[in-house]
């Protein structure tokens, strides 16, 4: 399976700590967090990766060539102007040859991603979510799972939330039908605009995930990710 890479960000929120760094070349313990991304997918057999780019993709192809220092082989999909996440999965669809996983370039995942493709392959799911628990999710968007770990929606962010709740860790495994449910043209959201109209349609799964799970799109959840990495 091809990992494809959301790595489009302007990473507006880090800005004041790291200029016009793209946010996917934020450091993270002295090394640019895509190549620890990518890196993490090298070690559990994941040969090669799609980066889907805009924002800084000349700075991403110079950081990353074309993958072998971190044992993936990586292509590049650059859009030409802001397509959001949906989008740019769309215009990637030429490097598409089957089932896929699709990672967000802001977020690091210490699971196995093989698990998640497992739970849709057999749960017959187009899509599944590797799902994380938290102890308080208000400043994130949760998801409401159903029986048998069927997702039944996706919340945004809820100030009035308190408790634990599952959230998106940002690793899914989709069907190559997935590119057929994106729209035609035009900036679509994938997690806004695709995955609640799958989930309410009862095609997607959530699996809860091992391990550790970083989103460095705060400055404050960089700072945390930076804390465990440099420690």
């Amino acid at each position: 399976m091809k990992a494809f890479v959301l790595a489009g960000g302007l990473g507006m929120r880090l800005k004041p700590r790291f200029g016009d760094l793209p946010k996917a070349l934020a450091p993270l313990g002295g090394r640019p967090f895509l190549v620890r991304q990518l890196e993490w997918l090298a070690e559990r057999g994941v040969r090669e990766a799609v980066v889907c780019a805009g924002y800084g993709a000349d700075r991403l192809r110079q950081a990353l060539g074309d993958g072998s220092a971190v044992g993936v082989r990586v292509h590049y999909s650059i859009e030409e102007e802001p397509l959001g996440t949906g989008g740019a999965l769309r215009l990637a669809a030429r490097h598409l040859d089957g089932p896929a996983l699709v990672v967000n370039g802001d977020t690091l995942l210490k699971c196995d991603p093989w698990s998640v493709e497992r739970a849709r392959w057999e749960r017959g799911a187009l899509g599944a979510v590797a799902l994380y628990e938290v102890d308080d999710a208000a400043a994130r968007g949760r998801v409401e799972l159903g029986p048998g770990g069927r997702l039944r929606g996706f919340i945004e962010k809820d100030p009035g939330h308190r408790g634990r709740a599952w959230v998106n860790g940002g690793l899914y495994a989709f069907s190559s039908r997935l590119w057929r449910e994106l729209p035609a043209a035009g900036p679509c959201s994938l997690e806004r605009d695709v995955l609640p109209r799958l989930a309410a349609s009862d095609r997607l799964v959530g699996l809860a995930a091992g391990g550790e799970f970083y989103d460095i799109g705060t400055p404050e959840e960089w700072e945390r990710a930076e804390r465990r990495f440099t420690a």
